[in-house]
């Protein structure tokens, strides 16, 4: 037997369900057509509301706007679309923000002149970014909320991942617009660091709000598919790899960018001296890269290697937890002293094989027995011998039982046998042999040899039967009828 499975929760005031998987067409089918109408009417709002805003974005160059930051030029790119499409996927999964993301960057792209078949490619940027936060959620559902330091911090890692990944974009924009690779900075930098403060100032605030209120609204549908451990550990290990990626490609472009920019302006009108420093210099930023590389990776190889250890060491606990469980189920329902089924779990198998017995029209049969003068045998020789004798008879059921039959303690010294697919005739057959065997032992036991015999009542199915306890009492009277004739002997019931 297996017992019960138990779910361990996880110790955060974050924990909630599982950011969910589910495709438009999926919830179509689940719920009503006024929330159809609300939802869909509502996403469609949001797509041709990001299509304007995406547009907007072109015609009034948001893109690369120079800012002074602590004395430091940056470049931000505002870009609103990506706000709704992030919601939508955070909320209620990916394909959810990746159409309106992906129809509203194609058709940008296409207003600003690119050829279609670049443009096609190029509206990807976003959708990938939007992956990899939603990727990191599942993978790590119990820093879902934003309602603590250790979920916040969770949200501002996978932003700044989705973020450079999102700004792969800018390499498709810079090459379709034939721009020199020193231009590209205020372009990457800007799509990025857009994508980032976009998601920390407004994104954020908004999903802290809205996201329990979205989890039960799905629940109530019973939409959520859960997450098998396998697929937990596939995600935690690709988002692993995604974000060690996310830092190397964040370094290697700025610094290249950077460098090729400084090289570049350093050409004209400086002495030699100098620009041989800004050389150094560079190729000392290009050698920290490689350090910087390779701790990262270093950094993700431990992670992944400190995650298995932690895996493992969690399933041998939930492996223990598991045969405990079945342990303690077999003490709920086995007879401590016998190994037999006690009542109460006795008392199921009979109302279980009754049914069946009730729906196939086939015979079952049940032998109540007893063991006789079982009283005397106590007071004589004292209860170890009582408990000795009872094991006895246990045992010779045992020893006269099928695969399908079942054997149950019903009382002190009282026993039942259930004999499925069994005519009467053959109970009573079975029913005799174990009276003739259980009279010819003898039980030796604390220096005295004690011998018992057993009465036995034996009661087959009917079609006339009400229910199981006119079944066991029609054996327990079969029973009573062996008492008065005399015990040791088997009466069937009629």
């Amino acid at each position: 037997m297996s017992g019960p499975s138990a779910a361990l929760p996880l110790a955060s005031p974050d924990a909630a369900l599982r950011p969910p998987a589910i495709t438009p067409w999926r919830l179509w089918r689940i719920i009503s057509r006024r929330e159809r109408c609300i939802l869909f009417g509502g996403w469609l709002c949001s797509v041709l509301l990001s299509l304007g805003l995406g547009v907007l974005s072109v015609a009034e160059n948001w893109s690369g706007m120079p800012l002074q930051f602590g004395g430091v030029t940056v470049y931000i790119t505002v870009y609103p679309a990506l706000l709704i499409s992030l919601w939508w996927s955070l909320c209620l999964g990916w394909w959810w923000g990746a159409l309106p993301a992906y129809l509203t960057t194609l058709v940008l792209a296409l207003y600003a002149g690119m050829a279609w078949q670049w443009a096609a490619l190029f509206a990807f940027a976003d959708p990938l970014g939007v992956a990899v936060m939603v990727l990191g959620f599942r993978a790590l559902p119990m820093l879902r909320g934003l309602r603590s330091l250790e979920s916040v911090l969770h949200f501002v890692q996978l932003s700044f991942v989705g973020s450079i990944f999102s700004s792969s974009g800018a390499l498709i924009w810079t090459y379709c617009n034939k721009q020199a690779f020193s231009e590209l900075l205020p372009i990457w930098q800007g799509w990025w660091l857009g994508f980032f403060l976009q998601n920390l100032l407004l994104v954020g605030p908004v999903l802290a709000q809205s996201w329990r209120a979205t989890d039960r609204w799905l629940s109530r549908h019973q939409a959520l598919p859960p997450a098998s451990e396998a697929e937990s550990r596939h995600l935690i290990v690709l988002l692993l790899v995604l974000v060690s990626l996310g830092a190397l490609v964040y370094g290697y472009l700025s610094l290249s960018l950077g460098s090729s920019l400084l090289l570049g302006q350093l050409q004209h009108g400086l002495s030699p001296e100098l620009r041989q420093a800004a050389t150094v210099m560079t190729q000392t930023g290009w050698v920290f890269f490689w350090v910087f590389a390779l701790q990262v990776l270093f950094n993700a190889f431990f992670a992944y290697r400190l995650f298995l250890h932690w895996q493992g060491r969690n399933q041998q606990l939930l492996t223990a937890l598991k045969q405990s469980n079945a342990y303690l189920a077999q003490l709920v329902r086995l007879d401590g002293l016998t190994g037999l089924l006690n009542r109460r779990s006795g008392d199921e198998v009979l109302q279980q094989e009754w049914l069946r017995s009730q729906r196939s029209g086939q015979q079952a049969v049940l032998i109540m027995l007893d063991i006789d003068h079982f009283k005397q045998v106590n007071d004589e020789y004292g209860h170890d011998v009582g408990d000795r004798v009872i094991e006895r008879v246990a045992t010779l059921l045992l020893e006269h039982t099928r695969a399908i039959d079942t054997a149950i303690r019903y009382g002190g010294e009282e026993f039942l046998l259930l004999l499925p697919h069994t005519t009467q005739e053959g109970g009573v057959q079975l029913a005799e042999r174990l009276r003739q065997q259980m009279a010819a032992r003898t039980l030796h036991c604390n220096d005295v040899e004690v011998s018992v015999t057993l009465s036995l009542g034996v009661a087959a199915t009917t079609m006339v039967m009400q229910d199981k306890a006119a079944w066991v009492k029609q054996a327990d009277m079969a029973l009573y009828q062996a008492k008065r004739a005399g015990r040791n002997r088997v009466v069937a019931a009629h």
